[in-house]
């Protein structure tokens, strides 16, 4: 599919899959020109066009998130906890099997989204509070600020997951934090496609958009690319907490390569840069520049360019689909067939 700016002509390629029920979409992205950032609505289904059934919106976040699924691995999937779906991702279903030190605890309570009590296996007389490593949630107990936008869905989150379940933990280097809480990872078992798996809650978080990849503190640099990766798609597909991103502040650009970070640096690196010898982080250049990383001045890795053609709600997009059918997309859900548009063969 073609998307094209109805004023300028200048056009973003978009190969959307067919979906068959015997088999996972595949997707494939390609852009040319410009990215345009898309806030209306259109329909597709089975058809040879397309265009029925989904709104221009489900659209955007299917084409985002494969375009960085296709970069770092990492597929979106919906997992299902009783009424709760919540989203992950395939190649990450089987991150417990590395884990060879755990135990195992029962959550007693939820704190907030990202801090828990339970008890543990080896001390099942004493109640322990956890803060879990590598995600923030916002706030909705802290003592000195009031309740902060989303932070009541997180806790109400973790707490339908959560609470009363059996859960096991593993750990980094540092047993507790400066308040005296235990630092975990805590995993719980989760079905998908028939299959059992321990799946990493604190992932789960960020990538239903609960909450933020926490990397002020170091931690496990795997998991540290993983969840900023995480939080980036959340991000783009305007997750929970992501809802009101404005429409600007997500464009894309269009040369967005994987750069790398330490886990302790403000720089972003080439992959070959000497700089990485001892911590080596993939991330997607857009997202470094988002988070603050500069370019290395040794390594000179590219430099972020910003799109120059933002399609607010206010403008209609012109589509193309493959078959070569031209239709009119409105911000308020509706299109229509229309003549091609020059320049669009």
């Amino acid at each position: 599919m073609f998307l094209s700016d109805s004023k300028t002509n200048k056009r973003t390629v978009f190969h959307l899959p067919f979906f068959s029920p015997a088999s996972k979409p595949g997707f494939v992205f390609s852009a040319n020109s410009s990215i345009i950032y898309l806030d209306a609505a259109f329909y597709y289904g089975e058809s040879r066009t397309r265009i029925r059934g989904i709104t221009m919106k489900r659209i955007l976040l299917l084409l985002l998130l494969a375009a960085s699924a296709a970069v770092l691995a990492m597929t979106p999937i919906t997992l299902r906890f009783g009424d709760i779906t919540a989203t992950y991702f395939e190649e990450h279903l089987i991150l417990f099997d590395g884990i060879q030190e755990y135990d195992e605890a029962v959550v007693w309570s939820i704190v907030d989204g990202d801090t828990i009590t339970l008890k543990r296996g080896i001390t099942p007389d004493a109640l322990e509070k956890v803060r879990l490593i590598g995600v923030d949630t916002p706030e909705s107990v802290h003592p000195e600020k009031s309740v902060e936008h989303f932070a009541i869905e997180a806790s109400n989150f973790a707490k339908a997951i959560l609470e009363d379940e059996n859960v096991l933990l593993s750990y980094d280097w540092n047993p507790t934090d400066t308040y005296g809480r235990l630092l975990a990872y805590v995993w719980l078992p989760a079905e998908y496609e028939g299959e059992t798996y321990n799946i990493l809650f604190n992932l789960l978080l960020i990538s239903s958009g609960y909450g933020h990849a926490y990397t002020r503190y170091v931690f496990d640099e795997n998991y540290m690319g993983i969840f900023i990766e995480a939080e980036r798609l959340a991000r783009l597909g305007r997750f929970g907490l992501w809802k009101e991103e404005k429409p600007d502040s997500i464009l894309l650009p269009e040369y967005d390569p994987i750069v790398y970070i330490t886990s302790t640096g403000d720089k972003y690196h080439i992959e070959s840069c000497r700089f990485l010898e001892n911590s080596k982080i993939p991330i997607v250049l857009s997202e470094a520049a988002r988070r603050g990383y500069i370019p290395c001045r040794v390594c000179k890795p590219p430099e972020l360019k910003l799109p120059s053609i933002s399609v607010v709600e206010e403008d209609f997009i012109t589509a193309i689909t493959e078959e070569g059918s031209d239709v009119i997309l409105y911000p308020d859900g509706t299109w229509e067939y229309a003549e091609p548009s020059e320049g669009s063969q």
